[in-house]
């Protein structure tokens, strides 16, 4: 870890106990609301993923999507291996408790080719997920996330603007334009001249797999993906939701979310991004999932629509 990265980490973790301190206080409404909520949680184990997928990785499949949970999601096209925004770790930025384990083990990914992170926050880029990792993977960050990256010792580390595209061995990954903000810590957006946040589209042997990472929704954004790729599974999150107001500038709704898949035109979507941490100040960890069966259900795309549980693997192309 270089010594920026290292001062980064002191001055962010230093920050983030003046946050809560001044939140705990009544600085911030919102803040003292949430951070409150979280404590509530830190008491509280993790449920339990029975029957956990042993061995994810397949000798040979089309297409496969498993969500481990949050935005982390292991995707097999034919021999290449990828995860999303890998956390395992039982907390975010050591306050956001887990509310349900990963749904499989890391040691179970005995192989990988890519590791995809949308962006630099703490539930996104997790140190201590990393370090569970094969070190056989590339990994792709967002332009200026680098420096937030300490050495984990994987084969090389590659950092996206939207856009550009990496090309190796026939997949094609390109980075492409979505609505989030920037840095880590709060104090470090000041002096950020780019975006640190992406979303990826994967394209290999004839399938496409868009992954959004986290967004808020425009409309221009997503139909532009829309005509430049073909895409056959879309990983769109959908919380958190409250307070609205303050979170869809940067965070779709289930309605927004499902504008997304219609204008990407992708023949399937998978949910992610809920059910895992506490969220804002959603009143449960399946108020977004309730929400987008509702909407799922009254426009009649279940077998579009695939919301699956954590740690369930859906095949879509055997």
């Amino acid at each position: 870890m270089n010594c920026k990265a290292r001062l980064l980490r002191f001055a962010g973790f230093s920050l983030f106990i003046l946050y809560c301190l001044l939140s705990i206080t009544g600085c911030n409404s919102f803040l003292t609301r949430f951070i409150a909520k979280s404590f509530e949680q830190l008491p509280i184990s993790p449920d339990i993923v029975a029957a956990k997928v042993e061995h994810p990785v397949f000798p040979k499949v089309g297409l496969s999507v498993l969500w481990i949970g949050h935005a982390t999601c292991l995707i097999q096209i034919g021999d290449k291996v990828l995860i999303t925004d890998p956390i395992f770790t039982n907390t975010a930025g050591m306050i956001s408790k887990r509310r349900i384990e990963p749904g499989i083990l890391p040691l179970s990914i005995d192989r990988l080719d890519y590791i995809l992170i949308s962006h630099i926050h703490f539930d996104h880029l997790s140190y201590g997920s990393l370090s569970l990792l094969p070190k056989t993977a590339t990994m792709l960050l967002p332009s200026g996330g680098g420096e937030y990256t300490p050495e984990f010792g994987f084969s090389e580390y590659r950092e996206m603007n939207a856009w550009t595209t990496i090309e190796a061995d026939g997949m094609r990954i390109t980075a492409v334009p979505v609505k989030h903000f920037s840095g880590r810590y709060g104090f470090d957006v000041s002096w950020l001249d780019h975006h640190t946040y992406t979303g990826y589209v994967i394209e290999y042997q004839g399938k496409t797999v868009f992954f959004a990472g986290d967004t808020g929704y425009d409309p221009e954004m997503f139909r532009e993906i829309g005509r430049k790729f073909a895409v056959d599974i879309a990983l769109i999150p959908i919380a958190p939701i409250e307070p609205r107001d303050f979170m869809k500038r940067v965070h779709t709704d289930p309605k927004e979310a499902l504008q997304i898949f219609e204008d990407v035109g992708a023949k399937f979507m998978i949910p992610i991004h809920h059910r895992t941490f506490v969220q804002g100040l959603d009143s449960s960890l399946t108020f977004a999932q309730d929400q987008l069966k509702r909407l799922v259900s009254e426009r009649h795309i279940e077998n579009r629509v695939m919301i699956l549980g954590i740690g369930k693997q859906q095949i879509f192309v055997p």
